[in-house]
């Protein structure tokens, strides 16, 4: 029987979980980064970005990061709209298949909406991570192109949008 995640809690980050991100970072993310430590020590760093830890019975098992952009002109009926980016995504392997990857990606679009105003959220996932691109998928998020050796060893990257 498969557990779901309703005893989720999902809170700001925290100095004392970068150490979780990094490491869950290093475990995942390598696969598509020769640096993924880098990569997502720049991600923390945006100015703007808004990072939020998932826990269960109060450990960490997962978190976004979202980048945020407000344009100074008007675009389309918008005066001044934001778009995000969803810079990174993860959560613990032994814990996939549960739906808080699901969770996680529907709090990053409604932080990105209700708190920021954003009105399209962008992300750009490996076309090898069949995981990601199924999640993605399955939240309504459309191909808009694809990305000859954006990640490591030459994979390509999907870019996805989605109206928020």
């Amino acid at each position: 029987m498969r557990k779901t995640a309703i005893d989720l809690l999902l809170r700001p980050r925290l100095p004392s979980d970068d150490d979780f991100i990094y490491r869950l970072s290093e475990r995942v993310f390598s696969a598509y980064s020769l640096h993924p430590t880098g990569s997502i020590a720049s991600m923390l760093g945006e100015r703007g970005a808004r990072t939020v830890v998932a826990e269960q019975a109060r450990a960490p098992v997962g978190f976004y990061v979202v980048g945020v952009e407000r344009l100074d002109h008007p675009f389309g009926p918008w005066q001044h709209p934001a778009l995000a980016r969803l810079n990174a995504i993860s959560v613990l392997p032994a814990l996939h298949g549960r739906g808080i990857g699901g969770l996680l990606l529907e709090h990053a679009e409604e932080l990105a909406r209700d708190d920021e105003g954003a009105v399209s959220m962008t992300l750009m996932t490996a076309e090898s991570n069949r995981r990601a691109r199924r999640l993605f998928a399955a939240a309504g998020y459309a191909r808009l192109f694809v990305l000859d050796h954006a990640y490591a060893r030459g994979q390509r990257g999907l870019v996805m949008t989605k109206a928020l």
